[in-house]
């Protein structure tokens, strides 16, 4: 161990750590979660890091050796090289000054060894005076959540994009194969599995839209605002420099802040992007919920479609498969809904110069991002990709149901077709069987307008010619 000391006293730090005294205190006090920090937002504090130390040499505010020092520490932190010196527990002290005093101490270490130092002695470079010049928690840890989240959602959007494209090779799979369509859970018109798919890809391809604009919509960062955003002990134009920087080295579309002392009062930039992400959730699981009804039974339930066998389904029951993929898609969306009302008072939380909660918006945001898109990525490969239509059971079930019925208004009118539904189930057979039974409608023509009943189409006035004849 190496004795450290600050202002409250000294500290023991194991001699191998490059993180310090800040650190040490902070992994005994906080230990709530057994989550850790992201590593994506430590990474995202590292270059900010590189970035102020290149900017305040670029302004004359920091030696060049020293800022060389701490720019390669920071490339090593982004590189990964130095994971396992970050072991914050997620929930932490407010503004997340723990996990930013980490990355200070592990790249102000690196940065003093490079130079010839030692751990802990903070000769050539100090994480307070060095690695934090010109910076705060209070705009540093925020500006490093957006930078996170933007990245984090790219994956997301990436995985949810080949979720859609795979649900649209099922629509062109099956765009031929009709059924029948439900409201209220009760059978109500035709469509086809091939409209079915369809909208779920429609529909995911909306919410990454949402996603993209909302992501975007985050690109204003505070980094220079210092302690409340006025900018004290920074050079003036070291927020501009900065912020040019962190755009060319991340690849990242940010912007300097407009107002400085705004941007770290106010978290609300996170909503727009976790409501987003809700969104997306809601699609998922609603898809999912729709998955798991149209797989039940195979024997017993609507079994139209079957889902690829993962895993035995019981401890109990032989032979028995679940939807288990849908079932833990359904897990991750409500984990995200909960994320997202965690993050909306999170966000409330702030009060005066500071919103003490940028820990909790960071956790919410980052697992909501992440877990949406393994989930996606789960849900296609161990899914959809084998997921297959029982083109039999399903038109079974479409000849068995009176869906189709609405389709005859036109020709029968809807009293006379309503009643035809009525005794053909008081008979027990099907409403095809009985309007051929009755020579209601000719077979061919029957057929004809049962086919065209799952989109807009004309009343064929050939075939109404004819029932007219035939009444």
């Amino acid at each position: 161990m190496r004795i450290e000391e600050d202002f409250i006293g000294k500290v023991s730090v194991p001699d191998s750590a490059y993180y310090g005294s800040f650190t040490s205190r902070a992994a005994l006090n906080f230990r709530l979660s057994g989550t850790k920090v992201h590593i994506e937002l430590i990474r995202s504090v590292a270059l900010i890091k590189k970035c102020a130390a290149q900017a305040n040499a670029e302004l004359g505010m920091l030696d060049p050796k020293t800022a060389g020092a701490i720019v390669k520490a920071a490339d090593e932190v982004i590189a990964g090289k130095l994971d396992s010196e970050f072991i914050l527990d997620a929930f932490q002290a407010g503004a997340g000054t723990p996990l930013h005093m980490n990355v200070n101490e592990v790249i102000a270490n690196r940065a003093e060894e490079l130079l010839g130092g030692k751990k802990g002695q903070y000769k050539f470079v100090h994480p307070n005076n060095h690695v934090n010049m010109s910076q705060s928690s209070n705009n540093v840890v925020p500006s490093a959540i957006k930078i996170a989240a933007m990245r984090l959602c790219v994956k997301t959007m990436a995985e949810a994009k080949r979720l859609q494209e795979a649900f649209g090779k099922k629509a062109t799979r099956y765009r031929g194969v009709m059924k029948i369509g439900r409201t209220h859970l009760q059978d109500a018109v035709p469509m086809t599995y091939g409209q079915v798919f369809a909208a779920y890809s429609r529909a995911i391809e909306k919410d990454i839209e949402e996603i993209g604009r909302a992501a975007a919509g985050m690109k204003e960062i505070g980094v220079g605002g210092t302690a409340i955003g006025s900018g004290i002990l920074a050079h003036p134009k070291f927020r501009q420099t900065v912020t040019e920087r962190i755009r060319k080295e991340g690849k990242v579309d940010v912007v300097a802040a407009k107002d400085g002392i705004e941007i770290t009062q106010d978290m609300n930039d996170f909503l727009p992007v976790s409501g987003a992400l809700r969104r997306y959730a809601i699609t998922l699981g609603r898809i999912s919920n729709d998955l798991r009804l149209l797989a039940s039974g195979p024997k017993a339930g609507i079994a139209e479609i079957i889902l690829p066998e993962v895993e035995p389904g019981s401890s109990i029951m032989p032979g028995k498969i679940n939807p288990s993929i849908p079932e833990a898609v359904n897990m991750v969306c409500f984990q995200a809904m909960a994320n997202d009302q965690a993050l909306m008072l999170a966000v409330h939380s702030g009060q005066l110069e500071l919103n003490f909660a940028t820990p909790l918006i960071a956790n919410s945001l980052f697992q909501s991002a992440e877990m949406l898109g393994q989930a996606s990525l789960m849900l296609r490969e161990h899914c959809i990709d084998g997921l297959a239509v029982d083109e039999t059971r399903t038109k079974e079930n479409f000849e068995r149901s009176f869906g189709y019925a609405t389709a005859l208004n036109p020709y029968l009118g809807y009293k006379e077709v309503s009643l035809l539904v009525k005794e053909a189930y008081k008979k027990g057979i099907s409403l095809k069987e009985l309007i051929l039974q009755e020579g209601i409608m000719g077979k061919e023509d029957l057929e004809l307008v049962i086919s065209s009943a799952t989109g807009p189409a004309e009343t064929d006035k050939g075939i109404l010619k004819r029932v007219r004849m035939r009444g």
